[in-house]
């Protein structure tokens, strides 16, 4: 699918080929297995190439991903809990962990919007639980642009380091991604044996 995806950006004019990149970008913060960040890597590589700018795939890769983030915060505002509340959505968010993610996001919310794009794989979730809480959209549009524009900034430096050895970016994303959920995991677990601990010894007291 990744050379099917190259070698169609690389045949098309560069028009059409920011306007796949932007689309790429957006919809990977709305259905996430859309691969965003392969696709900003390979337009980076592109720029080697000649047949696009620097300044053209960082806007188009940037937007994509603001809007896509802010598009699924909207839907989080509008529709509140009852979003994954219904069909099968249930499945994946139990009561109880979206009062745990509440509980987060009331201590971290706009850290967590300001390091999303470097979340990968929570991306989407973090601007609907972000909706969901009623986060002030001014702070959540300029951090969520911060963010990507960071981001994406980074992957189109490597790529355009790397040309055509781009792929081994896409290695390095998958060892950094397993390190973040790791990481996530750990905090998450962390933070609950703490608040367990907490009630515990106020019980005793």
């Amino acid at each position: 699918m990744i050379a099917w995806i190259e070698h169609l950006i690389a045949q098309v004019d560069p028009l059409t080929a920011y306007l796949l990149l932007f689309v790429s970008a957006f919809v990977e913060n709305t259905f996430p297995p859309i691969p965003g960040d392969t696709v900003t890597v390979i337009g980076a590589y592109l720029i080697t190439t000649g047949k696009l700018s620097f300044v053209g795939v960082w806007v188009s890769t940037t937007l994509g991903s603001v809007l896509g983030f802010f598009t699924m915060f909207i839907v989080g505002s509008r529709f509140g809990t009852a979003f994954i509340e219904k069909g099968r959505r249930s499945r994946y968010f139990q009561p109880e962990q979206i009062v745990k993610t509440q509980i987060w996001f009331d201590k971290y919310g706009y850290w967590i919007i300001a390091a999303n794009r470097f979340l990968s794989g929570t991306r989407s979730v973090i601007s609907l639980f972000a909706g969901i809480f009623k986060l002030k959209w001014m702070p959540v549009l300029f951090l969520a642009t911060v963010s990507a524009f960071v981001w994406n900034g980074l992957l189109m430096m490597a790529g355009y380091l790397l040309g055509s050895n781009w792929p081994l970016i896409l290695d390095y994303i998958s060892q950094y991604n397993r390190g973040v959920i790791i990481l996530t995991v750990v905090l998450v677990a962390g933070f609950i044996i703490y608040r367990y601990m907490k009630k515990r010894r106020k019980k005793d007291e």
